[in-house]
């Protein structure tokens, strides 16, 4: 259909831009869910799936403690982190705006390939809901309601945690903590995972189908079943990192040193009651 010229202002401007690009951004918009942003979700959850294994009592330590040291002792972490946003951004922009404009018929004729072309612009939607929250409460430690990740990655230099004590391994600790103030937080970690995984695993079917990777019936139902294998893989990992989380006993499971930082770092009136046994 060719592009209305007929009207102008600025969602005329942008709507022109991108129709005149429309197959450019259309690949570079593929291409960013993928490569970056979707390595990035298998790393992470397999990464998270190592809390299922707990941690020594002892010391502490763990695998996925050992993870999350790797990580943080990655040089140019920032670079990393300021790519992935940047793909992250590129991809939600250009999907909100594909998600809003873009139309379709689910209502009279409800075929498969459109309902998970529906599927694929809500799951978008939730994804970048879930992430927002993931980050904000995590990375930035926002404090939403009492839910909140005080983490502060390798070392935990947190100004009010003493010298001595930045080197006590906390990741699993705290996490847990973050997950068992409340099954409302539980609930969106499994609607968001969900959904972000979905999008992810139905976007890699569709985008083989638009760089001319799958063009027959044979090969799209072939590579389907290996989206559909990721998608179960990627979910076992989920499960097994919330299960990992809601597990760990914050009141027995903790190293003395683990429960002296964690009281320092959690406000007083957030520390579980069943804490206070171990005093």
């Amino acid at each position: 259909m060719p592009t209305d010229r007929t009207t102008s202002g600025p969602t005329a401007t942008v709507r022109s831009l991108l129709d005149d690009n429309h197959f450019l951004l259309r690949r570079l918009h593929s291409l960013s869910g993928i490569v970056p942003v979707g390595l990035f979700v298998i790393s992470h959850l397999f990464t998270n799936a190592q809390m299922a294994w707990g941690q020594d009592r002892v010391t502490g330590k763990g695998d996925f403690q050992h993870e999350v040291d790797f990580i943080h002792s990655m040089p140019f972490l920032y670079v990393v982190e300021w790519g992935l946003w940047g793909a992250i951004g590129f991809h939600a922009v250009l999907g909100l705006w594909y998600t809003f404009t873009g139309k379709h018929n689910v209502k009279r004729y409800s075929y498969a390939d459109n309902v998970r072309y529906l599927l694929q612009r809500i799951t978008g939607v939730i994804a970048l809901v879930f992430i927002f929250l993931h980050i904000a409460t995590l990375r930035w430690r926002w404090d939403l309601f009492g839910w909140f990740t005080p983490f502060y990655g390798k070392g935990y230099q947190n100004p009010i945690v003493p010298q001595a004590f930045h080197d006590v391994p906390m990741s699993l600790p705290l996490t847990a903590y973050a997950l068992q103030i409340s099954w409302l937080v539980v609930l969106l970690y499994v609607v968001g995972v969900t959904a972000s995984v979905y999008h992810w695993c139905n976007g890699l079917w569709t985008a083989a189908i638009s760089w001319g990777l799958t063009i027959t019936t044979a090969g799209m139902k072939r590579w389907g079943y290996v989206c559909a294998g990721l998608f179960v893989a990627l979910m076992t990992f989920s499960c097994a990192a919330i299960y990992g989380a809601l597990s760990f006993d914050l009141g027995q499971d903790m190293t003395d040193d683990q429960l002296e930082v964690f009281e320092l770092i959690v406000p007083e009136s957030r520390v579980p009651l069943n804490i206070s046994g171990r005093h």
